[in-house]
């Protein structure tokens, strides 16, 4: 062991302390002499704890630390011991663990200081099983935060008491994670000397432990999967990203002033890595920060000198971005829970949703006709619904305590916001005035759709919530005909009066569900004006689980209703494609197995609403469409076409070329049209081509992830692989990109691709399906013969 003993010298604190001796051990060299020996070198009852966690959020390390004596130790791989027990030495690694969790975790009379206390709980939890008693969450000295350097300062004591940078790099950089022992060391140690600062300590006191080995077990296992999935939510997100921005630009005293062209890759304050070419010379790297960035404009001061007569050549952000209020707000309902602040598992609404009531009701379909006796009048006098869309529209008007949850099963084109349309339109003519209905969705333009059928109907008594971000300079025009109803984040008004004033007695709020997070939200008032009584989420497919612990920590007591709308047939939960586990509603088998499925599709030509109904949907999906003939959906056979990388992306010049010849006669025959693409670059691609050849193109190129929702007459589809069958093998994205036209489909690939080595994809059968005669020859394309 002597030869595994180093001696640390911190680098946090400006003030000298001595050196600290730190051992370090495999899990299963653990001793109950050493855990006493390391005990007696605590000051008070408190010691520190830090932990570094491997690829996909598991935990390989964690280290403990008294002012003056540390131990890091080496965790196996999880499951491991369970192979150990057959084999010599096993038994010393379940005892090694055993005193872990007992002389560590669970040591009574020892209060742990942690920073980030729900990861590491989640991973003992998750990866070894072990939980752990008197868990200090340094972060909770704050009211609230942001988990920002300055929060970070305010934690360990202040600014003034730091090397500041040095502490941002040790516990807020993204090599914090790594498993490098002197920085886990170092974070312990510093996470016991907080404990021991002086103005601090009342704080300290405040704060309510974490004690997961007396908590319940199935809320335990929803917490801890909530915090996993957020914490590889999060890994997932790049740390460094190419910005599209204009070549051209000003420079004022060293600041360069530039034009950003593309709202996803839009500039944020943070370290920016600029390169610049002069004419006749190399191009140069010139480092910075973003100090300012409002719509399409934004602000860089960078560290060279730069001539105004350069181009800029790329522009790319350095470092994850910040947690968005949602992610911030989600762990605080998880340390809420865990530290027993809130009993949200208690709360009715919750414990229906996932399913934690002790008395469950009967999992067999309701008795319509008894469900009926309590649901107000539907009041839509605009359309008729058909049959299935009825009986949605009833479960979600039913006050019945067995229906306070439910979840409407919509496949492409079978209503979901005429359902949605007739709900709200029924309820704000049965309610009270007290009564609010919230209409979330997970995207913006999914809220933009709900409120557009909205005043199809003749509904105007709503308003919608949109963040300046989102709105200012990059989105006005998708709001021109809702612009009386739209309500920008920097517009909401100081406090309630302000507030009453721009609602205008609305009693219907629509907004993403992030911004259910919003800071402002509740300082306004809003919630108060609209209380938030009735919730309707679109998308809900879209949505993962875990995102739905703001608004259930924040307003579950008061919800009298919620449901969810979707289809898991159509797009996952972002990130599901990496991490394969996550959940949506879909897959809570009690709310699944009552789902209301709308059998009925109007959008799609017959012959690809039964295709999609054949092949997606178990053949349950019916069609009504006065477009009968299979010329509906056409291929166009690139050939030559050949899928080409580009960064992280995929690019076919060929078909863009193809794509090209198609807009532009549909352009001039005044016929709707939008592209479809599963690559963003295909889709950068596609735009800067119809911008050379002068076809409207804003609006019009699309990527599937960003399309759910939406159609038009015409859709074309640029498949781009031309090898390998990549995204083809996800049959959510493809239904997405094949479901959306009302009129008119044009696909175009390779014919050899997509009935050879795509031929088993869905997109593949679709193309044996409608056989040779429905494919355009590249030549009958040049030639006009199309």
């Amino acid at each position: 062991m002597q030869d595994r003993t180093f001696r640390l010298k911190q680098t946090i604190y400006k003030a000298p302390h001595p050196p600290v001796d730190f051992v370090q051990l495999n899990e299963a060299e653990l001793s109950e002499d050493f855990v006493d020996t390391f005990l007696q070198t605590a000051v008070g009852d408190t010691f520190g704890v830090a932990a570094a966690y491997g690829s996909k959020g598991i935990l390989t390390s964690i280290a403990f630390a008294t002012p003056s004596r540390g131990v890091f130790v080496q965790m196996p791989k999880p499951g491991s011991n369970a192979k150990a027990k057959s084999k010599k030495g096993g038994q010393g690694k379940v005892q090694g663990r055993d005193i872990l969790h007992r002389g560590f975790l669970c040591r009574p009379g020892f209060r742990k200081m942690v920073l980030d206390a729900p990861r590491l709980v989640a991973a003992l939890q998750l990866d070894f099983g072990l939980t752990a008693t008197q868990i200090i969450e340094l972060w909770s000295i704050l009211s609230s935060n942001r988990q920002t350097n300055n929060d970070l300062y305010k934690v360990l004591g202040g600014e003034n008491l730091l090397h500041s940078e040095r502490a941002s790099d040790i516990f807020l950089a993204e090599s914090a994670d790594a498993s490098h022992l002197r920085n886990v060391c170092e974070r312990a140690w510093a996470s016991c000397q907080v404990s021991h600062i002086k103005h601090l300590q009342k704080q300290l006191l405040a704060i309510s432990p974490i004690d997961t080995h007396t908590f319940n077990a199935k809320h335990l296992a929803i917490c801890v999967k909530s915090i996993r999935d957020a914490d590889r939510l999060r890994a997932l997100k790049p740390t460094k990203v190419k910005n599209d921005v204009s070549a051209e630009f000003s420079r004022t005293n060293g600041v360069l002033n530039v034009n950003l062209t593309r709202f996803k890759t839009r500039l944020r304050k943070s370290k920016v890595l600029v390169e610049i070419s002069n004419k006749g010379s190399a191009p140069i790297s010139a480092s910075g920060r973003t100090v300012h960035a409002e719509g399409k404009s934004a602000r860089i001061s960078v560290h060279q000198n730069v001539s105004t007569n350069a181009k800029i050549c790329s522009v790319y952000t350095i470092g994850r971005e910040d947690p968005t209020y949602a992610e911030l707000e989600r762990t605080e309902a998880i340390l809420a829970v865990l530290q027993c602040r809130i009993k949200l598992f208690e709360v009715p609404v919750v414990r229906k949703m996932f399913n934690t009531e002790t008395s469950r009701m009967s999992c067999k379909k309701k008795d319509s006709a008894k469900s009926n006796l309590d649901v107000p009048d539907i009041c839509f006098p605009s359309r008729p619904l058909n049959g299935t869309q009825t009986v949605a529209v009833r479960r979600i008007l039913s006050t019945e305590s067995n229906d306070q949850i439910c979840l409407i099963h919509g496949p492409p084109g079978t209503g979901k916001t005429t359902v949605i349309a007739a709900s709200v339109t029924s309820i704000i003519a049965a309610s009270k005035s007290d009564h609010g209905v919230w209409l979330i969705a997970q995207s913006n333009v999914a809220v933009k759709n709900i409120a557009e059928k909205l005043g199809s109907v003749g509904f105007w008594e709503f308003k919608v919530l949109v963040s300046k971000d989102f709105h200012f300079e990059w989105h006005e025009h998708l709001y021109e005909d809702i612009e009386r109803n739209v309500i920008r984040s920097d517009d909401f008004a100081p406090n309630a009066v302000g507030m009453s004033r721009l609602l205008l007695d609305s009693r219907v709020i629509l907004c993403t569900i992030s911004m259910l997070s919003h800071p402002r939200l509740g300082s306004t008032g809003l919630t108060r004006l609209v209380p938030v009584t009735t919730v309707i989420v679109d998308e809900a497919s879209q949505i993962e689980l875990g995102d739905y612990l703001p608004l259930l920590y924040k307003f579950g007591q008061n919800l009298r209703k919620l449901v969810f709308i979707g289809d898991d047939k159509q797009l996952a939960p972002y990130g599901q494609d990496d991490l394969r586990n996550l959940c949506s509603v879909f897959e809570l088998p009690h709310l699944r197995q009552e789902a209301v499925f709308l059998d009925t599709q109007y959008r799609m030509p017959v012959p690809i609403g039964k295709f999609i109904s054949a092949h997606v949907y178990g053949g349950r999906l019916n069609t009504e469409h006065s477009v009968n003939s299979r010329l509906s959906c056409r291929f166009v056979d690139v050939k030559h076409g050949k899928e080409r990388r580009s960064g992280n992306s995929w690019v076919n010049d060929a078909e863009a070329h193809a794509i090209e010849f198609i807009a532009t006669k549909l352009h001039k025959q005044s016929k709707a049209f939008r592209i479809i693409t599963p690559y963003d670059a295909q889709r950068n691609l596609l735009e800067n081509r119809l911008r050379a050849v002068g076809i409207p193109w804003e609006n019009k190129c699309f990527n599937v992830d960003s399309f759910q929702g939406n159609e038009e007459e015409y859709i074309i589809v640029s498949v781009v692989r031309s090898e390998k069958i990549g995204f083809l093998s996800n049959v959510r994205r493809t239904n997405v990109m094949l479901s959306r036209c009302k009129t008119g489909m044009i696909i175009c690939s390779s014919r050899a691709f997509l009935q050879g080595k795509a031929s088993s994809t869905l997109m593949g059968k679709l193309a044996t399906e409608w056989g040779a005669n429905s494919w355009v020859p590249w030549r009958d394309l040049l030639s006009g013969r199309f």
